[in-house]
């Protein structure tokens, strides 16, 4: 297949004759336009034809698939090779080196890291090379090793040949004082436009028979590239008993045959993650990033997982789809700063490698790159990458270009379109590992893919010059010169640089249908939306009429009376209490000192019970210029339930004294309320926030807090003396009943410009939660029971995709809830899914299309969530139809789901959100644009009353509530809607039950009573 780049300029005489489209066996039309013109026709009835021609193309997007190869491979086995199989030799000689593997060392080309394994002792790190016009030099390494469960790895060298000369070949050896061997390798062109080079393509390889007749495969063939971009999934180690890490050795033997003669360009998949909680083994990617090095930190990135690299005409990226993507994540900014350098008059051909793929046709893995999609491909579009190559399913296919990025939520836009700012997306995960072929595909094919086959094979991309790339992939089956699909590629420099409309407008064919015939496409499939989703669509909930004054949102001073430092030497600051079990038997109590270390042992009693001692443990950190104070955390065991304890901190110097409540023990009618703050921060609005949430009188008896705690971000070089104001400010809540934690944006600390480059260095240190007692891995997502509610948190900041930890945790933790005993099933997450206001809108879409089905099966209650500066309140919706193809993605109502709450209203420095969109979405019930806090007053197993109170408000009075016990009178003795309206009319002691009611009696969409599991209407 031919590629042709689109950022060519169509008055450049040097491209002359080039086609302007000829992806997929189209020709450009510009050779009808002129044969008809020689016919007598006029120019603009011509161009009319080419855009109706041009319409009748687009809607075969949506209702033709491409092909699907008529190859039918025989069925086989996918059987690994023994292991002492001659591909996994070991070389002769003591201290051999082996697995031998180089990859690009520097972001321009002028580097390379060379790695390898021995395995009696540690040897030499020295590489010794040369060239036929240069003297033997030497270059030094570093050596490393690790353990996995019951594996000792070989000692592990990596070393780095820098200052190479382009295009010239180099000999190396490795070894030197024991057994030395020697390789060569040959250095890339000098990056420029119109370089050309071959670049092969293998992914999912493993390490069975078909795993070799691929790398064979690959190796004979003629048109061979001259480095290897690896889409993910190397040794499958993973699929051994215990992760068995004798299967590196063997794939790194195995592949040394290639790998260490020309460079392999790294990616990450799922079987890298290495992640076995069963056998103690809770680090991802540990084997991986010990094995395999890579020149991340040449293009700003600091992990091992994202990077780029400039190789003769090609600007390469290469993404994460098992870290976290989402916005203000590491990998997010890297990104977000990368795309713009790339000068496409430098590297005219942007191409992406990845391991989950975004368009996929297989059955298998479908849709799981969709999570990292709807963040990305926008982008994708924007900067117009030419390519996107990944791996993953064991197949081949090959898209059309293609976008979706007109989707809003509630516009009802989701299907794939032609795009030809869009790249082509290519699945090539058909290495041959042992799990077998991917065979199952959708059907009809969709539109969107344009060949797909169940094969093993690789692929070469081969750029020729600025504007052209031939591409080819290649089945096992085949001879080695035979293409079984292929294409000639425009790159992003060789279309006509503008799409559709826009280059017809410059033709003077505007007229004719720009403005009609594409808007009555999207009219139709607007209106189809319409039509299926008609009540989630045409009514909108409440906007408060409430208009807070507008006022600059200013933080207290440091010398304010809420941050007073507590009299005394070493006196105990910033205390504060969580849950320290899952049970409620236990309270995490944390503190700094800051004189000295002091006793980190906290001394406590109730009234029915002697003085007993809980030892803790202490720690600090360093964030650029800030050194933390003595942090103290220690956890409070077995306590009884129900029981007011007092606790002495600050012993041997100077003692402060408080107290806590323990909750009930555990049960289904058991009544408890949370309080619900988020986004607190610390300014003159953040204090009349917590005044007002300590002085109601509903305030609840533990705080749910949803994110964005102290702001220190927001402040020069991330100043952390704001994160000790902060832990003084809230001391007088949070030291006597706990709040339970989520991290937030502000939490993520991220600031590599300051050399800070380890998320949530200070929130980790600071506020400890018990997520170990529920099987995390980390602090960022974990549950507690309380009560009669089961809460879980959840981090829209850590990895979330299939796969990831926090993943795997979900999917086994949701099933564990046992509603008989905790009925009501609370989500915490700070970045809202469905939110209206224009502030941080549609960031949370990247994590509600992984877990929102979960949250709908597992009949979640409510979902509190923070982020955005304001409060809102959903109906109970979802939005978890869509299959890509269907258009089926506007939220529908459904009492299975939860309701959905954002209190981001806490006061912080950056102010209000509000700006709303316009009108109100259907899914939003209630929003107002103000600070304030809320209450979740849980009655028993079936109803709960919450209620949302403004800081304007006096602290007795509810703004926003939902009132199911009322309701349920509502439902016994109003059978009509008539009778309803009468009587509510006529009831003065029904006043209190706020307009809602009156709405809801006129609308199609009924409000939903908070039961648990199971929703009942009001009406």
């Amino acid at each position: 297949m031919w590629f042709l780049n689109r950022y060519y300029n169509p008055d450049d005489e040097s491209t002359i004759g080039v086609p302007t489209f000829a992806v997929s066996g189209f020709v450009g039309f510009e050779g009808p336009l002129q044969n008809m013109a020689k016919m007598g026709t006029s120019s603009r009835v011509a161009a009319a034809i080419v855009v109706v021609l041009g319409f009748v193309l687009s809607l075969a997007v949506v209702c033709n698939g491409g092909k699907t190869s008529s190859f039918v491979r025989k069925v086989e086995k996918t059987v690994d090779m023994p292991l002492d199989s001659d591909v996994f030799k070991v070389p002769p000689g003591y201290n051999a080196p082996q697995q031998v593997h180089i990859t690009q060392g520097d972001q321009l080309g002028k580097a390379v890291i060379v790695s390898w394994v021995t395995v009696e002792e540690p040897g030499s790190n020295t590489v010794l090379y040369w060239s036929a016009y240069s003297k033997k030099q030497k270059s030094e390494g570093k050596v490393t090793t690790y353990e996995f469960y019951n594996y000792t790895s070989g000692y592990i060298h990596h070393t780095t040949i820098r200052n190479l000369k382009f295009n010239t070949k180099y000999y190396y050896v490795v070894g030197i004082g024991h057994t030395e061997r020697q390789f060569w390798f040959i250095t890339p062109p000098e990056v420029g436009p119109d370089v050309p080079y071959t670049f092969g393509l293998i992914g999912d390889l493993g390490q069975s028979f078909d795993s070799n007749k691929t790398l064979t495969h690959y190796e004979l063939n003629p048109q061979k590239g001259q480095a290897v971009l690896f889409v993910g999934d190397l040794s499958y180690a993973d699929n051994y008993p215990n992760h068995d890490n004798v299967r590196w050795d063997t794939w790194g033997r195995f592949t040394e045959r290639s790998v260490a003669y020309q460079p392999w360009i790294w990616t990450a998949g799922n079987h890298e993650i290495d992640f076995a909680p069963e056998i103690g083994e809770t680090k991802p990617f540990k084997p991986y990033t010990h094995r395999y090095h890579v020149p991340y930190k040449a293009s700003g990135s600091t992990a091992p997982f994202w990077y780029s690299i400039k190789r003769a005409s090609a600007y390469i990226i290469v993404l994460s789809s098992y870290s976290a993507y989402g916005k203000y994540t590491p990998q997010y900014k890297w990104l977000e700063q990368e795309l713009p350098k790339v000068n496409r008059s430098e590297t005219p051909w942007l191409i992406v490698l990845m391991h989950s793929p975004w368009y996929n046709s297989y059955n298998y893995h479908y849709m799981e790159g969709e999570t990292m999609r709807v963040m990305y491909e926008p982008w994708f579009v924007k900067y117009k990458v030419d390519v996107v190559f990944a791996g993953h399913v064991h197949a081949y296919e090959r898209s059309e270009r293609i976008s979706n990025v007109a989707y809003n939520i509630v516009n009802g836009i989701c299907i794939p379109v032609k795009d030809q700012s869009a790249p082509v997306y290519i699945t090539i995960g058909d290495g041959g590992n042992l799990e077998g072929l991917a065979t199952n595909m959708t059907e009809p094919q969709p539109a969107y893919s344009a060949y797909r086959e169940a094969s093993f094979g690789h692929a070469t991309f081969d750029i020729k010059n600025r504007t052209h790339a031939y591409y080819g992939w290649h089945r096992n089956q085949d001879g080695y010169a035979v293409t079984a699909d292929s294409m000639w590629k425009l790159g992003s420099i060789a279309q006509w640089g503008l799409s559709g409309l826009d280059n017809m407008t410059k033709m003077g064919v505007v007229r004719l249908a720009s403005s009609t015939s594409a808007s009555s496409i999207v009219a139709i499939v607007a209106v189809l939306g319409l039509v299926l989703n008609l009540a989630v669509v045409c009514n909108g909930g409440i906007t408060s009429t409430f208009v807070r004054t507008i006022k600059y949102s200013a933080d207290m001073p440091l010398d304010s009376d809420v941050f007073q430092v507590p009299p005394g030497h070493n006196a105990p600051q910033q205390v504060h209490i969580t849950q320290g079990d899952h049970q409620g038997n236990a309270v995490i109590v944390s503190w700094i000192t800051a004189d000295e270390p002091g006793y980190s042992g906290v001394i406590y009693w109730s009234a029915d019970s002697k003085n007993q001692t809980a030892e803790g443990v202490v720690t600090t950190y360093t964030f650029y210029n800030y050194t933390s104070g003595y942090i103290h955390h220690c956890t409070i065991g077995n306590l009884s339930f129900n029981t007011t304890y007092y606790y002495v901190v600050g012993i041997g110097n100077t003692e402060r004294q408080f107290w806590f409540t323990t909750p009930p023990e555990v049960g289904p009618d058991v009544p408890y309320t949370f309080g619900l703050i988020g986004d607190l921060g610390q300014t003159f609005d953040s204090n009349r926030t917590l005044t007002h949430y300590e002085l109601n009188p509903l305030k609840g008896q533990t705080v749910l807090y949803l994110g964005d705690l102290s702001y220190a971000n927001d402040y020069p070089y991330h100043d952390n003396v704001r994160w000790d104001t902060w832990g003084r400010f809230t001391e007088r809540s949070a030291a006597y009943q706990p709040w339970i934690w989520s991290a937030g944006n502000h939490e993520i600390d991220f600031a590599p410009e300051l050399g800070e480059t380890i998320p949530f260095k200070p929130y980790t240190h600071r506020y400890y939660v018990p997520y170990n007692a529920s099987g995390s891995t980390a602090p960022f997502w974990y549950s507690i029971k309380r009560a009669s509610a089961y809460i879980i948190v959840l981090a829209s900041y850590s990895a979330y995709g299939k796969y990831t930890p926090q993943n795997r945790w979900i999917e086994e933790e949701l099933p564990k809830v046992n509603r008989s005993e905790t009925p009501w099933l609370i989500v915490l997450m700070h970045s809202p899914w469905y939110n209206s206001y224009t502030t941080h809108y549609m960031e949370g879409e990247t994590m509600r299309v992984m877990y929102e089905p979960l949250f709908v099966k597992y009949k979640v209650d409510v979902v509190f969530a923070g982020h955005v500066h304001a409060y809102e309140r959903s109906y109970r919706i979802s939005n978890v139809a869509y299959n890509i193809v269907n258009g089926i993605c506007i939220p529908v109502k459904n009492q299975s789901a939860p309701v959905y709450i954002t209190i981001g209203d806490g006061g912080n420095i950056e102010g209000l959100a509000t700006n709303m969109t316009e009108p109100q979405p259907a899914y939003s019930s209630f929003r107002e644009a103000s600070f304030g806090h809320a209450t979740f007053d849980i009655k028993n197993r079936t109803h709960a009353y919450y209620g949302w109170h403004p800081n304007q408000d006096g602290y007795a009075v509810t703004a926003d509530s939902i009132r199911p016990y009322f309701a349920i009178v509502l439902l016994n003795k109003f059978p009509n809607v008539s009778a309803n309206k009468r009587k509510m009319k006529n009831t003065s002691s029904l006043l209190s039950l706020d307009s809602w009611v009156l709405r809801v009696l006129c609308k199609t969409w009924p409000r939903w009573v908070l039961l648990p599991g199971k929703q009942q209407p009001l009406l």
